[in-house]
């Protein structure tokens, strides 16, 4: 849906930084980093996309007064093609996540999913990529194939390149053959993904096939069982889902406890919406604490996916970045788990702002909020035919 807005061409303070200045500094701003809240500034080298040390005096300035500024989320588990679907299940609850599974296959070819199973791959990744970007997600595990439309300079958000994955032991073939050839990265395989005694035996089955180690990354662990979080690399939570689905979720505190967990948002074919509908799904859980729940999307994620230049806002890292107003709650924290998409001030992946709200030149509404989206990604939006929930391009005139 396209709507015309007169706009004109007005330099906005926050806006994209202009090619010749690559040093920016952001003052008066809240930062949240992995060793707590600090009231320094932010200094970025828009050319390396690095974060450079607060008393780099910069070439530009920015005021970010009333702002808390995080790292960019990581959203540990998607199916990035899959989020064009409606939320669907045929049973108020499932034992077992392979139930629905079959369920799901018996009506692929009924109606919405007939119909929706025929836009073009590029179309239904876009979709993904844009919920995830809209929620402030910069880095996304996908758990499928790395689909090309996923490595192009359009795409939203950065996919992590170099994984391996099985979907579950019951869908798989060949499990153990993609974790040996997994040699870069981590290996991920959906796991104990019920209430039954089928799940709670799942783990000993993956041990048994010698798949275990530190580079496997198991996905939902519901039926797990205590004491398991010495041998994996980590286990990655998706509560909305479990719910959804089962109608209970995992046991994450000991997992947290051994810096082992992760949150993923999983396709909006079963979840609650995206990585910010997410957090709110754990808070209500109240097995996490807000700081700790803002670990689990930021440097606890990064650990674990062996993603070392994300998660802080440390010099030296990544300068993926996340804005939010400080009118959301005076705990940084608590704001991040109140946010919702149209909150977002702005977001950056590697020094440059892909997504800002924008009163002055915006061509772009969500939720009925005026942005302002990165060009190539605007121009990959303006050709597709499937729409993202919420979004509306304006005509510039």
């Amino acid at each position: 849906m396209s709507h015309k807005f007169a706009c004109c061409k007005v330099e906005n303070p926050t806006s994209l930084v202009n090619i010749q200045i690559m040093i920016v500094r952001y003052q008066n701003a809240t930062l949240v980093t992995a060793q707590g809240i600090q009231n320094i500034a932010l200094v970025i080298n828009t050319s390396t996309g690095k974060i450079l040390p607060p008393e780099n005096a910069g070439q530009q300035t920015v005021n970010a007064g009333g702002l808390y500024l995080y790292p960019g989320l990581i959203n540990a588990h998607d199916h990035l093609e899959l989020n064009h679907y409606p939320r669907t299940k045929h049973l108020p609850r499932y034992e077992n996540a392979r139930y629905w599974a079959e369920d799901m296959t018996q009506n692929l070819q009924q109606e919405p999913f007939a119909s929706l199973q025929k836009y073009p791959l590029h179309e239904k990744c876009l979709i993904g990529g844009l919920k995830n970007l809209f929620s402030g997600v910069t880095t996304i595990v996908h758990h499928n194939p790395l689909h090309r439309p996923l490595t192009a300079g359009w795409f939203p958000v950065h996919v992590v390149r170099h994984y391996g994955w099985s979907h579950s032991l019951y869908l798989s073939r060949e499990i153990q053959q993609s974790y040996r050839q997994t040699r870069r990265g981590i290996w991920m395989i959906h796991l104990a993904e019920g209430t039954d005694e089928e799940a709670a035996q799942e783990f000993s089955q993956l041990e048994a096939l010698g798949c275990i180690s530190e580079k496997t990354i198991l996905i939902h662990g519901v039926g797990l069982t205590g004491g398991l979080t010495e041998k994996p690399g980590g286990l990655v939570w998706c509560p909305s889902t479990n719910f959804f689905l089962l109608g209970e979720t995992a046991e994450v505190k000991p997992w947290y406890m051994a810096g082992k967990l992760a949150l993923g948002s999983d396709s909006r074919l079963t979840a609650d919406g995206d990585l910010l509908d997410e957090l709110k799904a754990a808070h209500h859980t109240g097995q996490l604490a807000v700081e700790q729940l803002f670990h689990i999307v930021t440097g606890d994620a990064a650990k674990i996916l062996h993603l070392p230049h994300l998660g802080d806002l440390h010099p030296g890292k990544q300068a993926d970045v996340i804005a939010l107003p400080q009118s959301l709650h005076p705990n940084p924290y608590q704001a991040l788990i109140n946010a919702k998409r149209s909150d977002i001030v702005w977001v950056m992946r590697k020094g440059k702002i892909l997504w800002q709200q924008d009163q002055l030149t915006p061509n772009c509404l969500l939720d009925g909020i005026p942005y302002r989206l990165n060009d190539s990604v605007l121009k990959m939006v303006r050709k597709s035919h499937l729409q993202e929930p919420g979004l509306s391009i304006l005509t510039e005139i």
